[in-house]
């Protein structure tokens, strides 16, 4: 009976809360080391461990403190994403700071990193972003509960796909809190969650005249259940259900609303072969319904899939595919969808050596108008020299072509997705305490 309620709390949960948009770019910001933020997503070649190189931290009590500084010094031809964007050689400056406990059965962690970008020949394009996240993991007997809160303030550029280019960056911060709780029994596990987010959004500029991008204010309240049938310790089959409800703070006068709900249905698998092989697959469907009669509901396949192949102890091959809903980027939209493939091919050429190459493709597709394409590809070599040191080597060139226009209340003309082509250069040196 515990059971059966917990899934018909869930349910009723997810049906009943609204629309769900996700922020754009959000899993960059979120920080893995936090408790209750974190996911294991699968192992590589890069990301496994390696004892001789692993930054050992600082004890303090009962935590472990890890910090350092990373420097950089880049080439970017494109900027802005526009046509003709302006070009610069920059510096990154990005110091990081966290703390995580090694307690036996809960766990508490924080997390800041900043990184600053300075241009040379571009000073208007200057922008620093940061990071702050704290997040605990409690065990109640043989379940666990998750909770953990973040912010990020960022920026927004033309060359993010399905974005508009404007003349400097547009800033924007993202609050979230977001909570879980695992529940086991036998074979199956139950996960109920709740996520709440806040986003708030400066001012664009183009031709000189300013924008304000507060239409795209919003908070976003999700919740669902996330049930999983273990086939053995590392196979299981999963069920994902998710409700959400997107609520626009300032709506822009005379415009129609971008209040929405939505209803998210996700099976999938998560199946490590005996082999070189893992997957990880869930593919369903969502259906947006939005307040405003003017514009139309959407139902669109949505899909997060991953498969790594390691077919040596040095070497592997990651692919992934995602197709999702998200929320408008331009004024005068109800919003888009977004799909992304991409292929990660990691060597370990010499034990302190390693060696990236990829390639991604990118669709964005606005319900009312307008689409953009996009490719791209891009090496790096990363060389640990020792526990608090690496340096690296990085090369990223991207492709995007766009059609389509909005309008616009604050400017004479309409805003158009940018298309343009970019490559970035960057040489990196990694410190550790």
């Amino acid at each position: 009976m515990r059971v059966l309620k917990l899934c018909w709390i869930a349910l009723v949960l997810a049906a009943a809360l609204a629309g769900g948009a996700r922020a754009q770019f959000l899993d960059t910001y979120l920080p893995a080391s936090v408790p209750g933020l974190d996911r294991d997503q699968g192992v590589t070649v890069l990301s496994r461990l390696r004892p001789l190189y692993e930054d050992p931290g600082v004890r303090l009590g009962s935590f472990v403190v890890r910090g350092g500084v990373d420097e950089a010094l880049g080439y970017d031809s494109n900027i802005t994403g526009w046509t003709n964007g302006p070009q610069s050689p920059f510096v990154r400056t990005s110091p990081s700071i966290s703390a995580a406990s090694d307690w036996g059965r809960n766990r508490l962690g924080f997390d800041a990193s900043l990184d600053q970008y300075t241009f040379f020949s571009a000073p208007r394009e200057n922008y620093t972003n940061y990071n702050i996240a704290l997040g605990g993991g409690w065990t109640i007997l043989e379940d666990s509960l998750n909770a953990g809160y973040a912010h990020q303030h960022a920026h927004e550029f033309g060359n993010d796909i399905g974005a508009i280019a404007y003349g400097v960056p547009v800033t924007y911060d993202i609050d979230t809190v977001k909570a879980d709780y695992t529940y086991r029994v036998g074979r199956l596990q139950f996960t109920p969650n709740v996520d709440l987010q806040l986003f708030q959004y400066g001012n664009a500029e183009a031709a000189g005249q300013t924008i304000s991008q507060a239409f795209r204010d919003r908070t976003v309240l999700s919740g669902g259940l996330t049930t999983r049938y273990s086939l053995s310790d590392q196979r299981g089959l999963l069920l994902v259900l998710q409700g959400s409800q997107s609520h626009y703070l300032q709506p822009q006068l005379g415009a129609p609303s971008n209040n929405s709900r939505s209803v998210l249905v996700l099976p999938g698998l998560d199946y490590q072969a005996s082999g070189p092989w893992r997957y990880r697959v869930l593919a369903g469907a969502e259906l947006r319904v939005f307040d405003s009669p003017q514009y139309r509901n959407v139902l669109a396949p949505v899909v997060e899939a991953s498969a790594i192949y390691t077919p040596t102890g040095l070497t592997t091959v990651t692919a992934s595919i995602r197709r999702e809903i998200q929320d408008p980027e331009a004024e005068g939209s109800s919003g888009l969808t977004f799909t992304g493939v991409k292929l990660v091919v990691d060597h370990e050429w010499l034990r302190n050596v390693l060696l990236q190459t990829s390639g991604e493709f990118g669709s964005v597709r606005y319900f009312d108008a307008g689409r953009s394409l996009s490719f791209g590809a891009g090496a790096s070599a990363t060389w640990l020299l020792n526990e608090h040191l690496s340096v690296s080597a990085n090369y990223q060139f991207s492709r995007q072509d766009s059609a389509g226009s909005f309008p616009n209340s604050m400017a004479e003309s309409a805003t158009h997705l940018p298309s343009f082509t970019r490559n970035l250069l960057l040489l990196q040196a990694k410190w550790r305490l």
